[in-house]
């Protein structure tokens, strides 16, 4: 799916590094989707725990609290999840710059190099030539 939005990687030295993004982002809108279906749940959750605080005895307002402390866990295991992914996708996008910055690098020494070598055979003069 990812392929058709963005389109297919071809066979380069990048391909790899364009590989691993694609797959990170994949689990980040996988994520992104289970974390949302999971934010209804917990505010149906939310919704029946004030229900019932209205209609428990005092024991069952205790289970009702402890329960609640479970639901607020598990939301902040799922916000952990998400920044872990948030935090990947940032490490992947630095990497692949700087990537392009060393290949981008390496372009620039050969290409020095190449002139240099180029440049040795000759006998170059400074001065200015008279007409």
């Amino acid at each position: 799916m990812l392929d058709q939005l963005y389109g297919k990687r071809v066979s380069s030295s990048h391909s790899q590094i364009q590989n691993n993004t694609d797959i990170t982002v994949a689990e980040a809108i996988n994520l992104n989707n289970q974390i949302y279906e999971y934010s209804k749940k917990v505010d149906q959750i939310g919704e029946e725990i004030k229900s019932y605080s209205h209609h428990v005895s005092p024991g069952g307002a205790q289970k009702l609290t402890a329960q609640s402390l479970g639901v607020m866990i598990n939301v902040l295991n799922q916000m952990l999840r998400a920044q872990s992914s948030g935090l990947k996708l940032q490490a992947q996008a630095l990497a692949l710059q700087n990537n392009k910055d060393k290949e981008y690098s390496k372009h620039i020494q050969s290409t020095s190099t190449e002139m240099s070598n180029a440049m040795s055979g000759l006998d170059p003069s400074f001065e200015i030539p008279r007409f």
